[in-house]
């Protein structure tokens, strides 16, 4: 019951851009709030998307993956662990742009009292259902030398940690900007973050692989569009920043640390990871796979043929 409930709503939610029975000429992309996502929504609010591109906000990750799975999307931006699961599923994914590498971003955070990550022992921490979450977990509980039942786990959206954490029905929580700052404000300081597996944690544009040939055009608009608005966010940050929290609603104090701990990577970079066939990304990705494997997080890695492209790509920024 639960599973045609949450189609019914994202049927609802994308019934609004495009309708749920036909896909139509629109390149729909799907994000989740995310800083490194952030400058497509500052590309669209300086008018450099027309009406063929529609970017779709959902409410998480797992959303955006539910939406792709099916067909009301034609791409989305994921983290690479969270794009290999649905091509190991049968989704057949081009990666066509590197948003950002996550070196300190993604953080576990938790109660005062909680000063280490072994004090977690017996505590219930909360997470989505994502791959990130269950890779930043599965690390932590290695560094700490924890087993996997030394932890109640509770899976509740990003959006509800504050109000679990202020009513004590949870100590920790798995979590990135914007909901970070909030739990902070509150109280949870951070007990460990993506900077201790740097490189894991890779956030990527994907697209299906018949869309490349058939809606070109608005692809590379999309990305020239995105690169733009990073050039924006160099020459005058403040006035992107401002555009920007109007949608990540950070307190004034924190405007200034939305890219912290998040490494954005430019067109050169972007070029030299998603060239050759395999790429530096795919190579990435097949040890992420086994690495996922490894953590049960997958039952086989997936086979990866010509899985990135740099075609879409401006030739500078």
């Amino acid at each position: 019951m639960q599973g045609w409930i949450t189609r019914l709503l994202l049927c609802l939610s994308l019934t609004v851009i495009s309708g749920c029975d036909s896909p139509g000429p629109a390149l729909r992309i799907g994000t989740n709030v995310w800083p490194g996502y952030e400058p497509l929504y500052l590309a669209r609010e300086q008018g450099l998307y027309d009406h063929h591109i529609k970017l779709v906000e959902l409410p998480s990750a797992s959303d955006v993956m539910d939406a792709l799975r099916m067909g009301h999307l034609e791409g989305g931006a994921l983290s690479l662990d969270e794009v290999l699961s649905l091509v190991q599923e049968g989704q057949d994914l081009v990666v066509v742009l590197v948003f950002s590498f996550s070196a300190g971003a993604d953080v576990i955070m938790a109660h005062p009292n909680i000063k280490t990550l072994g004090d977690l022992r017996g505590k219930t921490i909360a997470l989505e259902t994502t791959a990130v979450g269950a890779l930043m977990l599965k690390n932590a509980m290695e560094f700490a030398e924890l087993q996997d039942d030394a932890l109640h786990i509770r899976h509740i959206g990003l959006s509800d940690h504050l109000n679990a954490y202020k009513a004590g029905s949870i100590d920790a929580m798995i979590t990135f900007e914007p909901f970070s700052s909030e739990l902070a404000h509150a109280g949870a300081h951070v007990l460990f973050d993506s900077s201790a597996i740097k490189g894991q944690i890779v956030d990527v544009l994907a697209i299906r692989r018949e869309v490349i040939t058939q809606q070109q055009r608005p692809i590379q608009e999309l990305i020239q569009g995105y690169f733009k608005a990073r050039r924006m966010l160099r020459t005058t940050p403040a006035a992107a920043l401002a555009i920007m929290n109007q949608r990540m609603r950070l307190p004034e104090d924190d405007v200034g640390k939305m890219f912290d701990g998040i490494e954005l990577a430019d067109i050169a970079e972007n070029r030299r990871l998603l060239s050759g066939d395999p790429s530096p990304l795919s190579r990435h990705s097949d040890h992420l796979a086994l690495i996922m494997v490894k953590q049960k997080l997958m039952m086989t890695p997936p086979a990866l043929k010509h899985f990135t492209t740099p075609r879409f790509l401006p030739e500078s920024s």
